[in-house]
């Protein structure tokens, strides 16, 4: 499997037989390069400007948009996708409202994206449980900050943590920087100086590793 990181929250995942985007954003309003793509299917986990660009991996061979609500579940071809429902904040979404994040099985590999979840974790998150790839914001502002990122990989215990929604040089979106996350990180840090990981499920991880892919 190939993961692509597109900035923000904008993944692409790509297997022998489907590409999947995430969340693209158009580059040009988080003053970021932009990074299209042609996804056979494009997720949106919440409908927020940086998050629903679908037009930045879409064209005449995408299948769906898929907008997510949870406990909702599908087949992707070779995939499975389930939807969870969390809040955008820590105030049960009064102030930015719910979003879909899910659980993506490809290729064995079970990967969990968080979306822009603000709610601290709690003991029914423990249900995403395995987790072998975990999508997490560490930015604050908008959602969970990094220490609050951190409890989440303590206790799912993800073998890779990719982490998504911080600030990035350039961008015009006020999050906390990732220094913060790497600096007080208890697991091992890779700090890449690409934008793509190349993985398999036979060589994942014993242990946590947390993945930081560089996109500029």
């Amino acid at each position: 499997m190939k993961i692509t990181y597109c900035g923000n929250s904008y993944f692409i995942l790509e297997s022998s037989s489907i590409k999947i985007a995430i969340d693209p954003h158009d580059g040009g309003s988080l003053n970021l390069r932009p990074c299209t793509t042609s996804a056979d299917y494009i997720i949106i986990t919440h409908d927020h400007y940086d998050h629903n660009a679908y037009m930045m991996a879409f064209d005449k061979n995408t299948k769906r948009i898929l907008r997510g609500k949870g406990g909702q579940k599908l087949r992707l071809e070779n995939a499975f996708l389930e939807f969870y429902d969390f809040y955008h904040d820590g105030f049960n979404g009064a102030f930015f409202g719910k979003v879909s994040g899910f659980k993506l099985l490809l290729e064995g590999i079970n990967i969990v994206n968080l979306s822009d979840i603000g709610q601290r974790y709690e003991a029914t998150f423990s249900r995403l449980k395995p987790v072998d790839i975990l999508m997490i914001p560490i930015g604050g502002v908008t959602t969970i900050g990094y220490e609050e990122a951190y409890t989440f990989i303590e206790e799912l215990k993800p073998k890779i943590a990719l982490p998504m929604h911080y600030w990035i040089k350039g961008s015009n979106l006020p999050y906390d920087s990732i220094d913060g996350f790497i600096k007080n990180s208890k697991f091992d840090v890779e700090v890449r100086e690409d934008n793509v990981l190349i993985i398999k499920k036979e060589f994942l991880p014993k242990d946590t590793k947390i993945t930081v892919l560089n996109y500029v």
